[in-house]
């Protein structure tokens, strides 16, 4: 299933890409409402990352929506971290002191 829109936003946060030279700049993750898939009785959670890399809408599907929701944050923390490996900088969360952004799967570096 390919989504062109993350539909119905529940939750954002904003991510600050600080670059070697010091330049700043936002990167925005935003987390859908999960529904119910075309079809099926299994549910889908998207989610999208604005401001770094492709900025493809995402998904992860659960069994209901409790756990496609646990996926899709879950598999935001691995991506955002692997993000952050490859960009020139380091991204940000001005609320966690140790590096974190605040997304289970996220393992700051040290």
């Amino acid at each position: 299933m390919k989504l062109e829109s993350i539909g119905e936003v529940v939750a954002t946060r904003t991510l600050v890409l600080v670059t070697d030279d010091g330049a700043s700049s936002e990167v925005l993750v935003f987390l859908g409402k999960p529904r119910q898939l075309p079809d099926h009785q299994d549910y889908y959670c998207p989610y999208q990352i604005k401001g770094a890399g492709d900025e493809k809408v995402r998904y992860q599907c659960g069994v209901d929506s409790f756990q496609a929701l646990h996926l899709a944050l879950s598999t935001l923390g691995v991506e955002l971290e692997v993000l952050s490996k490859g960009l020139s900088g380091k991204l940000r969360w001005e609320c966690d002191d140790t590096g974190g952004l605040g997304f289970p799967g996220f393992a700051p570096s040290v």
